[in-house]
């Protein structure tokens, strides 16, 4: 049993520690509920935007007052927090000088070139490029995107030059745009050593995902032998690491990595997926324990359908009651009704509901993801 301070409110995370016997502390971004602090040692409601430069001296006189052992992320606005509590406090786990690297796209890229790992052409847009020399160094389409946010947010595919002289703004990273399929691979790492490996297929990227992913073994191989070369080269030595890569005709490319659990549901699908808890393993690398071996293929496959419907006003909605009837349902969460107001999807995480499904066949999600496709419909008012 540790001292545990966990950043970012994911409740699968500090209930994983609470049951391997830590005393858990948890630094929410915002108000806790009654409910969670009961079960917790000590808590901080600090904002993280508060803490983006530097730790707060509340807060550092908080959790002096923890004599925590182990710091643990739980979320991607979470990690530099993580990482500056671990310098302040001679902790081990991932450093700052890794995770500054890794919350930045355009230094991620500069030291994956380092390292020789294959990656799209990019460049940090300064005040001598004009919309004409990214064009010709990068070509079209153009992707630009924040160096530092996280679930596409903000990202924006530019066809046209008039698009570029009015998107590609100063201070953001321009890339070429790569043809191919993306993939992500979630990876397990213990004392610097990949444990375990998933390759999550991204069926419709912000929409739908599948684990694991059906791909040539030889394909499969060369993608993990390039992420785990970015976790060598990155020095990431334990925990867990969420990359994401191209599928282009001249083989797999880089694109960018996190060093903390993935979103979008992943660890979800991965325990539907593969039988085992990866919030606990999560929690057991992160705190010096060794977990029980893990299983190197999948017994069945689970997939996310994230539902997202236009902007505006929910007018009618329809076919609920086929998503519901479906066996392969593991879970469904809907939170519109009639009258509800949707807002502009700006990032993988905005959505109305999900559904997460498994079986045993790649087939039979796919099939059942047309259904749902099919039958739910979201009108809304004109």
């Amino acid at each position: 049993m540790a001292n545990v301070l966990i950043i970012g409110r994911r409740g699968r995370c500090y209930r994983a520690a609470l049951r391997l016997k830590h005393k858990v502390f948890l630094w929410s971004d915002g108000p806790l509920h009654e409910s969670r602090k009961e079960k917790l040692a000590g808590f901080i409601e600090t904002p993280f935007e508060r803490c983006e430069k530097q730790l707060l001296k509340t807060d550092i006189d908080a959790i002096s007052e923890f004599n925590i052992e182990f710091v643990i992320a739980a979320t991607e606005a979470s990690v530099d927090i993580a990482a500056m509590i671990r310098e302040q406090f001679k902790l081990t786990g991932t450093p700052l000088s890794i995770t500054n690297i890794l919350h930045n796209k355009n230094q991620m890229k500069l030291e994956a070139l380092k390292h020789n790992i294959p990656i799209t052409k990019f460049q940090l847009i300064g005040e001598k490029d004009t919309a004409e020399s990214l064009i010709e160094k990068l070509g079209l389409p153009l992707v630009v995107k924040p160096v530092a946010d996280s679930g596409a947010r903000g990202v924006m595919v530019l066809k046209s030059l008039e698009q570029v002289k009015a998107h590609a703004k100063i201070g953001l990273l321009a890339e070429a745009f790569v043809q191919g399929a993306e993939v992500s691979v979630e990876t397990l790492i213990q004392n610097g050593v990949p444990i375990f490996h998933n390759i999550t297929d991204y069926l419709h990227q912000w929409k739908k995902s599948l684990v694991p992913a059906t791909l040539d073994p030889n394909l499969e191989q060369e993608i993990i032998s390039i992420n785990d070369q970015v976790i060598a080269g990155f020095g990431v030595k334990n925990g867990m690491t969420h990359a994401e890569f191209y599928l282009t005709q001249n083989g797999p490319v880089f694109g960018e990595m996190a060093v903390r659990p993935p979103g979008g549901y992943y660890m979800e699908l991965i325990e539907y997926a593969y039988g085992f808890n990866p919030w606990q393993t999560y929690v057991e690398l992160e705190t010096g324990a060794t977990p029980e071996p893990l299983p190197v293929k999948a017994k069945k496959y689970a997939c996310v359908f994230m539902i997202h419907p236009e902007a505006g006003v929910v007018d009618e909605i329809s076919g609920l009651e086929h998503l519901e009837s479906l066996k392969e349902v593991e879970k469904f969460t809907f939170k519109v009704e009639p009258g509800s107001v949707v807002s502009e999807r700006d990032s993988t995480s905005s959505e109305v509901g999900h559904v997460l499904m498994s079986a045993d066949s790649r087939e039979t999600l796919l099939a059942s993801l047309k259904t749902i496709e099919d039958s739910l419909v979201i009108k809304m008012k004109s």
